[in-house]
């Protein structure tokens, strides 16, 4: 069973040591989502063509696992999102916003937090640094 990226984030930020932060996170090396939440995150080369004030949404409330889309399925699609990509060229910001509202209220609250705050370049998970990040995924 594939574990979801807002769970894995709370094991890491339970985890005591950084040791055990780091074993986690290498226990989850091949997951490709976690990767690109933790490079749309972490690298400085991808800027996110999405404007400072997000639109306000209302994510999906049911359990986690009963949403009708999670990170898995959003971010293959997040390209929309990055600057200057070919898929964003042709999008207004009024349509960047939409499609950033429709992908935010599909999630559960906890994963829709995770792609707010990889969006910010921000994400506030206990623990989990940029330095940590590259020693699991140099």
């Amino acid at each position: 069973m594939t574990i979801y990226i807002s769970e894995l984030f709370k094991k890491v930020a339970k985890a005591k040591t950084r040791k055990q932060k780091k074993e986690l996170l290498e226990q989850h090396r091949n997951n490709n989502v976690l990767k690109f939440v933790l490079q749309g995150t972490f690298d400085p080369t991808i800027q996110w063509n999405i404007s400072k004030k997000f639109p306000k949404y209302k994510p999906d409330s049911a359990p986690i696992g009963l949403n009708p889309t999670s990170l898995y399925v959003a971010m293959p699609k997040c390209s929309i999102f990055v600057k200057d990509h070919p898929k964003s060229k042709s999008l207004s910001e009024a349509k960047i916003n939409e499609l950033l509202t429709q992908i935010l209220e599909s999630m559960h609250m906890d994963e829709s937090l995770i792609f707010v705050q990889m969006l910010k370049k921000k994400l506030k998970v206990k623990g989990l640094t940029e330095k940590l990040v590259l020693e699991v995924f140099p």
